[in-house]
């Protein structure tokens, strides 16, 4: 006969098995707006039997049950739906930071409505326009001068704006970082938590549903990769470098680049090597900084530099109300510290290089003629693996127009047009590879007689007489005169747009005149009375019509036409990216949601089951106190 006393127990058991559901239920039910929380399940098993099979076991009837008792409290969670949730989070967050910034850069440009540079431009043409049609009245003068100056502010503005942004990025790239520092240390603390924990036979479900959280966080900032093939510890990879090694974080500092402005790289502490990204909210801050910013500021600041030398070569050619020739229209700031164009790039305090951005020949062509010789014309390109040689052949059937077009096709850094006196101009572009070499002519060499004999720009041909940015005392290698020589600008011309002193103080200097040649040389060498406007006119043509290579684009039109597009293309893939990404996201948070998220409904009956379940085994412990009382205290004398 088993003993009384062995209900008890199993009703006990009972009593613990279905309060600890109760708490667990209870447990989910207030986490169900957690949606990192993964819902907590009881596992049940029964109790091992009192007989098991073996010969010295009683003569009773055998595997007698002992009630039930809690396995484990388990997590319902799917780590194949959690890993393509992190791999999609540096995606979503990636092209979500470049929607952001980029949307940012298009409000800067504000097109195609408000006080733009394309209707400030507009604006300062047709000033010019009117001006030519009434050179006397200085009236008009005052309102080139006026639209130029609202030209100016609005360039230096844009430029302003878009250096701010950079500026943001870089310090939001730093918090960024000091946060992923942050989280690894909160995974690696986790990580120690975990393991202790689990080493004592728990399931630690709530601290393994906050590291989860903090992996997804981090995949936000940086693409990682999760190694849990070791259940002691797991690891947390960026690209072939670990971050987090169970208890043991390898941090990753932020110093600043000499060569990038100061800015902020990432760097492993203890390597110093770089930190290498391809996704994640942190590489899409910096390709926004290093790419995307500096490309839009080189773009604004050759739009500057550009319009003002095309309008200063041509003002310095006029004639003022007073006669005054040879001004500048806009104040020139060149890069150089002397005449000779010499400057100091290694910063040792001894020049080293001449900085020279456009040059024009001396003679007056038709570009549409042959130009009866043969020859090469050798340019060097700045590549990301330093600098390459580029050769273009020119032979005596050819046109300048053709040779113009081959140059700029060519894409060798320096661009070629005619000049409003049918002068072959040569000037630098951008340089994608080093800003700092913005605007600097590198090498102009030719093997015959186009640059030297015909256009007169160089004074010899080959290697002896070409022009090298690496060599002081270039400027000799020169034909042109002085005049005709642009030296290249300071660092970010747009941030510096302002009318020349001798223009801005007196109306009367603006050179809206052409002139007249007098002596038959060629040269408009004097004034031609109140009424010519012709020069005024030179300059409008030379704002809107006239391909005077702006970079590589012929019109400042077709120039800044090509900026808003490239950026409102960029900005465009970037929304859909994003938005992509986003309902993608969505839809592995309802497939996760759907797996570990808390249904209330099913909880509520949970709740109800195992109270019963409670109440039932209460009423068994009941039942076996009142057997207990019979045999107890009835069946005496």
């Amino acid at each position: 006969m088993g003993s009384t006393f062995q209900g008890i127990e199993i009703g006990k058991r009972g009593l613990s098995a279905h309060q600890q559901a109760i708490q667990t239920t209870g447990h989910n039910i207030s986490n169900a707006d957690n949606k990192h929380y993964a819902r907590q399940r009881v596992v049940m098993n029964s109790m091992d039997p009192i007989y098991e099979p073996a010969l010295n076991r009683a003569e009773v009837a055998g595997q007698i049950g002992q009630g039930v008792k809690v396995a484990e409290i388990e997590r319902v969670r799917d780590n194949f739906i959690d890993d393509r949730i992190i791999d999609s989070s540096s995606l979503k967050d990636y092209w979500g930071k470049k929607n952001d910034y980029l949307y940012q850069v298009e409000t800067v440009f504000n097109e195609p409505s408000g006080t733009t540079l394309r209707s400030l431009m507009d604006n300062f043409w047709s000033s010019w326009e009117d001006l030519s049609s009434y050179p006397e009245e200085t009236a008009h003068r005052a309102v080139v001068q006026e639209k130029a100056e609202g030209l100016g502010s609005r360039m230096e503005d844009v430029f302003r704006k878009l250096t701010q942004l950079r500026d943001q990025s870089n310090r939001e790239i730093e918090s960024k970082v000091n946060h992923l520092n942050t989280v690894a240390e909160n995974i690696k603390s986790l990580n120690e938590k975990i393991t202790k924990s689990q080493a004592l036979g728990d399931n630690p479900n709530d601290l393994l549903d906050r590291r989860d959280e903090l992996l997804q966080e981090l995949a936000g900032m940086v693409d990682i990769t999760i190694g849990r093939s070791d259940e002691d510890e797991l690891m947390v990879f960026i690209g072939q470098q670990i971050l987090v090694q169970g208890q043991k974080v390898h941090k990753i500092n932020i110093v600043g680049n000499p060569n990038n402005d100061g800015l902020l790289d990432m760097q492993w502490s203890e390597t110093g090597s770089p930190v290498l990204l391809r996704k994640g909210s942190i590489q899409a801050l910096y390709e926004i900084r290093d790419k995307i910013l500096v490309e839009k500021i080189n773009s604004v600041d050759a739009l500057a530099i550009n319009a003002m030398d095309v309008i200063n070569e041509i003002h310095k050619d006029g004639f003022g109300l007073n006669g005054k020739t040879n001004l500048n229209f806009f104040e020139q700031r060149s890069l150089a510290t002397n005449t000779f164009g010499e400057i100091d790039t290694d910063g040792d305090g001894v020049n080293d290089k001449t900085a020279v951005f456009r040059v024009t020949g001396r003679t007056s062509l038709d570009p549409d003629r042959p130009i009866g010789i043969s020859g090469t014309l050798r340019f060097l390109k700045a590549t990301d693996r330093g600098e390459e040689e580029v050769l273009v052949p020119y032979s005596k059937d050819d046109t300048l127009n053709a040779v113009i077009k081959r140059i700029n096709r060519s894409e060798t850094g320096v661009v070629a047009y005619m000049s409003h006196d049918n002068q072959l101009a040569m000037k630098s572009t951008t340089q994608p590879f080093n800003k700092k070499e913005n605007f600097i002519i590198r090498h102009l060499e030719d093997s015959g007689e186009l640059l030297v004999g015909l256009t007169g720009i160089l004074s010899a041909s080959g290697a002896a007489g070409s022009f090298d940015y690496r060599k002081l005392g270039e400027l000799n290698k020169f034909q042109a005169n002085s005049q005709d020589i642009t030296l290249t600008p300071m660092y970010h011309p747009s941030a510096f747009f302002k009318m020349s002193e001798d223009v801005r103080n007196n109306p009367a200097n603006i050179a809206a005149a052409r002139g007249k040649d007098v002596g038959g040389t060629g040269d408009y060498n004097s004034p031609n009375g109140h009424k010519d406007g012709t020069n005024a006119l030179l300059i409008a043509a030379a704002l809107r019509e006239k391909p005077v290579m702006f970079d590589y684009s012929k019109t400042t039109d077709d120039f800044y036409n090509s900026l808003i597009s490239r950026l409102g293309t960029e900005a465009r893939e970037a929304n859909q990216e994003y938005t992509t990404q986003n309902e993608l996201m969505v839809e592995l948070e309802n497939m996760r949601q759907s797996v570990m998220g808390v249904n209330l409904d099913e909880e509520m009956a949970n709740m109800v089951q195992f109270q019963q379940s409670y109440n039932a085994s209460a009423r068994m412990i009941s039942t076996l106190n009142e057997m207990l009382d019979t045999i107890i205290n009835r069946l005496g004398v």
